[in-house]
Order: C-alpha cells, then sequence, then structure tokens
C-alpha cells in the first residue's frame, strides 16, 4: 500500500481535455462574434404579458358560483305544515267522539277493567270503609241460605 498522506500527493486530480487551452481563445471569440450577429432570440413574447397573465390565469381558475336550489323551499313547507295542521286538527274535533256516561258502559267491561287494572291497594283508597258493607255485595234474591250451608265444608271450619 502507498502512504496517503496529504504530503505525498503529487497530482492535483483535475485533468484537462488534450489541447484544451490551444483553442479556447477562438472558441470564445466566436461565441462573442455570434451574439453579436444574432440580436433576436427566436422567441417572441405580446406586449404586456407579463402584466395581464395573472388575471388571466385567476379569471381562468375561478369558476362561476353555482347556484343552489334548496330541497324544500319555504312555499314547500308552509304547504305540508298547513296541510299537517289541518289533519290534526280534523281529528282532535269532537266529530267521532260519543259521549260517554256510565248508563252507556256495558257492567262485564267496567268488572274486567277493575279485576285486571287496577290493584286492590288503589281501590281502597277510593272507597272509604263506612261506605262499603258486606250487605251491598249480596244478592239475597239468588242466593239460598240453604245452598249456602250445604257448600260448607266442616272440615275447613275446624281448625287443629
Amino acid at each position: 500500500m502507498k502512504d496517503n498522506n496529504l504530503n505525498n500527493i503529487k497530482t492535483s486530480g483535475f485533468k484537462v481535455p488534450k489541447d484544451y487551452f490551444e483553442g479556447l481563445e477562438d472558441a470564445i471569440l466566436n461565441e462573442i462574434h455570434l451574439k453579436a450577429q444574432v440580436k433576436d432570440t427566436g422567441f417572441k413574447v405580446p406586449n404586456n404579458y407579463f402584466d395581464t397573465v395573472e388575471t388571466s390565469i385567476l379569471s381562468k381558475l375561478e369558476k362561476p358560483e353555482v347556484k343552489v336550489i334548496p330541497l324544500f323551499s319555504r312555499k314547500t313547507i308552509l304547504t305540508l305544515s298547513s296541510i299537517a295542521a289541518a289533519v290534526v286538527l280534523f281529528f282532535s274535533l269532537n266529530l267521532f267522539k260519543t259521549n260517554l256516561s256510565i248508563d252507556s258502559l256495558d257492567t262485564d267491561t267496567v268488572e274486567n277493567y277493575i279485576l285486571d287494572e287496577i290493584e286492590l291497594n288503589d281501590l281502597s283508597v277510593l272507597i272509604e270503609d263506612s261506605e262499603l258493607s258486606q250487605t251491598d255485595f249480596i244478592n239475597y234474591k239468588t242466593l239460598e241460605i240453604k245452598d249456602f250451608i250445604d257448600d260448607i265444608d266442616l272440615n275447613e271450619l275446624y281448625q287443629d
């Protein structure tokens, strides 16, 4: 291996083509002579091009505003809400309701409602003890005492 110290480097590392410096002066003079003869580069720019190019590009980029058509206009909403109000008013009137009274109710319907819907605690709050007596619920015409005594089981009366 060679000793690669900076002190031992004999060449600069740059190379120039052969006969480069001999033709360099002629090449530079020819280039200057050509530039002096040719004043036009071949490219032409219209007058005031750079003054108007920005506005022309921006005008092409700007799109006209699109007219937004709403799905529901005020007229449509007003029409639909007035129809809905008329329907609600029609059904809220008493045209279809009949006057109900206690006499028109069926006894079985009231009994079923009381048995199914009302709890015993709710019923006891509504009726006072002074208004309620056992004799109110007994129909003496259909019940005979003899049938009542025959139905009683004597074993139930005796307590062990």
